[in-house]
């Protein structure tokens, strides 16, 4: 519901202000009643909500609205047809009942965001019960609609198997998945037709699945039956410049482009433009005695194995001195490439890092097998532990000891 100008009402003659107060006391109320009424599309969530695509992406920057389009899309397929205004009729797909799944990247995310968005935009007679309350299980986690339609939630922490499952007529990425949730989603969808996987995200995570499945497809118009829309802060018309100046705050360029613009547009170049090769790089050295060597290992999904070696000096400065990078390879394989380069950089007798870093995804349970790669690299004496993989953060963090020397 838009803002009312109050003061032009007082500015009326008595009985009109009466009037207008008591028509206002009704919209207000109808307005609660079903928040949908008040929901104005701009340009393009429009375009967003319009496709009827196996794959429909909003790929927006901080306040451009993709959050609040793809839980409001959502709620359309779930509702009532009757209790759509007529300019939201012809965003309905799916008549009732819609069997959803919404997943986002914490349980955090998940209370703050999601959950907040649904309250705040959903008909409460669409409610079992008439009320959140009731319709939502705490225990089972799912949003139960008197119609039939429910959504049920989970977060890109949870373990892969637990992303099986009843099919699914739609499954709602909030940010991008990692690969093996999108490839165990996508098995939900096979069982109606017409099953759709929407995506809202702010291309942060580098040079992803995402962009290589779905953006560089969509650019060389190779997408297959799918639909990517793009939008800017800027797009968005019902920000005021301030609240554009204070959504992109404390960023730094990079970041600050994908932010702004919701394209993976600062990775058309370096990721770190700060690297200088006669700053950055030294030649050759032996490990000094004491040294923490670390070993940092990401299974990856196209290429099976990137490893990274490195070491600390008591000055905090890190020193990466070997990487290996393979494809086709199985865990045994690489578990016995990394031994062989450990041998090759020690002196009497192979190193023996302080940790191997892996990264979190490698717990993850495959669902035939029934185990995981860290088990896989545990079998054959690589015993890792679980790294962070908040990838801005990663990358910030790089940005700044490159930018400070270290």
């Amino acid at each position: 519901m838009r803002e009312i100008d109050t003061a032009a009402i007082d500015k009326l003659p008595p009985r009109e202000q009466e009037e207008a107060r008591k028509l206002l006391a009704t919209l207000q109320a109808q307005y609660e009643a079903n928040p949908l009424l008040g929901y104005q599309p701009h340009p393009k969530q429009d375009q967003f909500h319009r496709a009827q695509t196996y794959i429909k992406a909003f790929m927006g920057g901080n306040r451009s609205g993709k959050t609040t389009a793809g839980i409001v899309d959502d709620i359309i397929q779930a509702v009532d047809l009757e209790c759509l205004p007529d300019h939201l009729k012809p965003y309905k797909k799916f008549s009732p009942p819609f069997h959803c799944r919404i997943v986002c990247p914490s349980e955090k995310i998940m209370e703050s965001i999601v959950f907040q968005k649904l309250r705040e935009w959903t008909p409460k007679d669409q409610y079992v019960g008439g009320d959140w309350g009731k319709a939502f299980s705490k225990s089972q986690r799912i949003l139960q609609f008197k119609n039939g339609s429910y959504f049920d939630f989970l977060t890109y922490e949870q373990d892969v198997d637990k992303h099986g499952g009843a099919a699914k007529h739609r499954i709602h990425y909030d940010e991008v998945p990692p690969y093996e949730i999108w490839h165990e989603g996508k098995m939900r969808l096979s069982d109606y037709k017409g099953a759709d996987a929407l995506f809202t995200m702010t291309p942060l995570e580098g040079l992803n699945w995402a962009y290589d499945d779905l953006w560089v497809p969509w650019e060389k118009g190779k997408l297959k039956d799918g639909f990517i829309v793009t939008v800017d802060i800027d797009d968005n018309p019902f920000l005021d410049q301030d609240q554009k100046v204070k959504a992109l705050e404390g960023y730094s360029s990079a970041e600050l482009q994908a932010r702004k613009s919701g394209r993976f547009v600062h990775f058309a170049g370096m990721i770190y433009p700060e690297f200088s090769r006669s700053e950055h790089v030294i030649p050759e050295q032996p490990i000094p005695d004491g040294a923490y060597v670390y070993i940092g290992i990401d299974p990856g999904i196209r290429v099976m194995a990137a490893v990274v070696w490195a070491y600390v000096e008591s000055d905090g400065q890190i020193i990466v001195f070997d990487e290996l990078g393979v494809q086709g390879f199985t865990v045994a394989e690489v578990a016995k490439a990394i031994k062989i380069i450990n041998t090759k950089h020690g002196k009497d007798h192979p190193i023996k890092p302080r940790a191997y870093v892996i990264d979190p995804s490698a717990r993850n349970i495959e669902q035939i097998s029934g185990r995981s790669v860290q088990m896989e690299f545990i079998d054959h004496g690589v015993y890792t532990v679980l790294g962070q993989n908040d990838v801005a953060a990663g990358i910030n963090r790089v940005k700044e000891r490159l930018e400070n020397g270290k």
